[in-house]
């Protein structure tokens, strides 16, 4: 990130309405991990970093779950430091999942097997939850990404709940800033290009994510990750 960007982002952090968004997200966490044993679901992407952060300030041993999606979605290069970066931030507990349904170069083309394996992770997903007694997980899903994350935001799932849901991109970026948290080095990539705004952690050359500048943008800047290189 350029020195101005961080600056701006540094400046942002100094409002008092930005101090209380945090203060009531904390709250809300808090309320949830006196309640039951929970979880936080961390994918890696800058949404997912400040929710554990969160969630850690409120229990520094709560259960942290990656899901290795396999490098045919992910190379594994940024999967080690997404798990490195997991660390840093402080997961103790970190449990990582990964599936042979994952281990498919077709998947990164076919909006069937990509369900396919979106459907058979919320399957380990709900089976991890039985086996460590996980009451409520945390997942960094806001309303302003899609629609999509709105509407489920708006019905959440049994057992999920979405903390950061009302944050900003602006709040999201002066909280990693503020608090020098680690964040993939994609987002340094791609966020000069797209802007900052629209800068996401996404899986490499699929279509489903063509709105984001995938796969053209990927091709461009990582072209040796198109077949599952790294």
């Amino acid at each position: 990130m350029d020195q101005k960007t961080h600056e701006m982002f540094q400046i942002y952090s100094n409002r008092p309405t930005f101090h209380k968004l945090i203060e009531q997200t904390l709250n809300n966490i808090n309320r949830h991990v006196s309640q039951g044993k929970c979880a936080v679901a961390f994918s890696g992407g800058k949404d997912s970093t400040v929710m554990l952060h969160l969630a850690l300030q409120v229990d520094p041993n709560i259960d942290v779950a990656f899901w290795d999606q396999g490098k045919y979605l992910m190379p594994e290069e940024v999967t080690h430091e997404v798990i490195s970066n997991a660390k840093t931030l402080g997961a103790k507990d970190l449990i990582v999942y990964s599936a042979d349904v994952q281990q498919d170069e077709r998947i990164t083309e076919s909006p069937f097997l990509w369900g396919v394996s979106h459907r058979w992770k919320y399957h380990i997903i709900n089976k991890l939850k039985k086996e460590h007694g996980w009451k409520t997980q945390f997942i960094g899903l806001r309303t302003e990404e899609s629609i999509s994350r709105r509407t489920l935001c708006t019905k959440p799932r049994s057992g999920e709940v979405y903390p950061v849901d009302k944050w900003r991109w602006m709040d999201i970026w002066a909280y990693i800033v503020s608090r020098g948290l680690p964040y993939p080095h994609l987002y340094d990539v791609y966020g000069p290009v797209m802007g900052w705004d629209k800068a996401r952690f996404v899986n490499f050359f699929t279509k489903r994510f063509e709105n984001l500048g995938a796969p053209y943008m990927d091709g461009f800047f990582f072209p040796q990750y198109r077949h599952g290189g790294s």
